[in-house]
């Protein structure tokens, strides 16, 4: 029977970019060092550290893939935190020492932190070059599902049955489009967009999506995703040209907008949370987006409301969602805890949460009545920031539709054949225990977001109802 091991507690380390919080009892000298073999709690990570770098694998029950990029050391500073430099510039990792046998582990870009334990032994199919077969491909995919998948009895999914059905038709002969095509078979009714694979094949790509009726049904995600940019496209065109008063000015690569709109309100749309600079690192952006919004909410002073548009919003970075969040309050509050499936035969059995607040900051910022606008492709990191701002006082309302109902960051994994797959294996849970994934948020006033045929007769009801609740006497 799986026993829960005693996991150790730490403070948030956001509040700026991997700021380490102080750990009371923890006095680790910078030589101490963290050369040695590791073994996480939950994600399914092998990770051995030498003098120089450190290398990842993806193990499961029966598997152990490593991974192609490494993680070069950088620096050890006073406090004995490790950093390491992602090989290909992306940003920095951090590795925190608790003490000589664990110690905590953040991801480039991310808002949780991975606990890890020292191990004396390597797994045993690490030490094997990985079966490239199409079982094992389907062995390996199968199992990183039913060891990290937290929501198959909310998808009402028995994954036993789907993976004998499917493992039954799978043969020495299966060719590479029969197998990507069973694989996908298998995952694409969760309707999970933070499921996905690709291959080396641009014919064989695939991304869940929750399926849409006013977008049609039978379409594959890329022509879906043509047909939904091409109705964003129309949407914006009509906010700017019947909506906006003066200039709409555009930070970010575009991706961070701002303009002023009647009445003395000012709208603000955030498609994404990432790429919002060519400049290498994940430090890069989150300073690109603190120099827009300090200029955004200087330009907003004197406003009497605000309308945040993340009805398109792909996602992203969670930091960079908090950071938008905390520009929007004058009080600290809870924002989510995170839980990861900690037990692979038990989705019940997870972490410890680890809790996330939203921030005071004394950069520029805009603390009155907020409307926020979301819909159906309002996803992942739109959704955590969405969660994120349910305890600003004064309440934000919600105006528009479900958001799309994926929180966790994806966990991405390699099969033996080289093919990608990603998969959520955290809940975002609010401070009543409840999470939102599968549904979505839903909002305070339901309006349909970007109709056709509102588009065509130039108008955004959502956007009226926002300004109507706004400038009530």
């Amino acid at each position: 029977m799986f026993q829960r091991q005693k996991s150790v507690q730490r403070p948030s380390i956001l509040g700026a970019l991997f700021l380490l919080a102080s750990i009371p009892g923890v006095g680790f000298a910078a030589e101490s060092g963290v050369e040695g073999l590791w073994l996480s709690d939950g994600y399914g990570f092998f990770i051995e550290i030498d003098s120089t770098s450190a290398t990842l694998y993806e193990i499961t029950a029966i598997s152990c893939v490593p991974r192609a990029d490494k993680l070069l050391k950088a620096s050890v500073e006073p406090d004995g935190s490790w950093r390491f430099r992602a090989s290909d510039d992306s940003g920095t990792a951090i590795m925190v020492p608790l003490s000589a046998s664990q110690m905590w582990f953040q991801r480039i870009g991310t808002a949780s932190d991975i606990l890890l334990r020292r191990t004396g032994t390597r797994p045993v199919f690490c030490d094997e070059d990985p079966v490239n077969t199409p079982q094992a491909n389907f062995d390996v995919f199968w199992t990183n599902f039913k060891e990290h998948y937290p929501l198959f009895e909310l998808k009402g999914i028995d994954w036993e049955s789907v993976g004998a059905e499917v493992r039954s038709q799978i043969t020495d002969a299966t060719t590479d489009d029969a197998l990507f095509d069973l694989l996908v078979g298998m995952i694409s009714p969760l309707e999970d967009a933070h499921t996905g694979m690709s291959s080396e094949s641009p014919e064989r790509q695939f991304m869940g999506l929750r399926s849409d009726p006013a977008m049609g049904s039978d379409l594959s995600f890329m022509a879906l995703r043509s047909k939904l940019e091409q109705n964003f496209d129309e949407a914006f065109a009509v906010i700017e040209s019947s909506y906006i008063e003066g200039e709409f000015l555009s930070f970010c690569q575009g991706h961070l907008k701002f303009a002023k709109l009647p009445g003395e309100l000012v709208y603000l749309r955030l498609d994404q949370e990432g790429g919002y600079t060519e400049a290498p690192g994940f430090s890069a952006q989150l300073e690109t987006m603190e120099a827009a919004l300090d200029e955004v909410f200087t330009a907003s002073r004197g406003a009497k409301g605000l309308i945040l548009d993340v009805r398109k919003n792909y996602g992203g970075s969670d930091i960079l969602s908090l950071a938008l969040a905390s520009r929007l309050t004058q009080q600290d509050y809870f924002a989510y805890a995170k839980v990861i499936r900690l037990d692979p035969d038990d989705a019940q059995i997870r972490t410890p949460p680890q809790e996330r607040r939203v921030a005071v900051t004394s950069c520029p910022g805009f603390y009155g009545p907020v409307i926020q606008l979301i819909g159906p492709y309002t996803i992942s990191a739109g959704e955590t920031l969405t969660q994120a701002m349910l305890g600003r006082k004064p309440e934000i309302i919600r105006v528009g539709e479900n958001t799309q109902g994926v929180f966790s960051d994806t966990l991405g994994r390699q099969l033996p054949n080289g093919w990608r797959f990603r998969l959520p294996n955290e809940l975002f849970l609010t401070e009543a225990g409840t999470y939102f994934d599968g549904p979505g948020i839903p909002p305070d006033i339901q309006v349909p977001v970007f109709r056709a045929e509102d588009i065509a007769a130039g108008r955004d009801p959502a956007l009226e109802k926002a300004q109507e609740i706004l400038l009530r006497p």
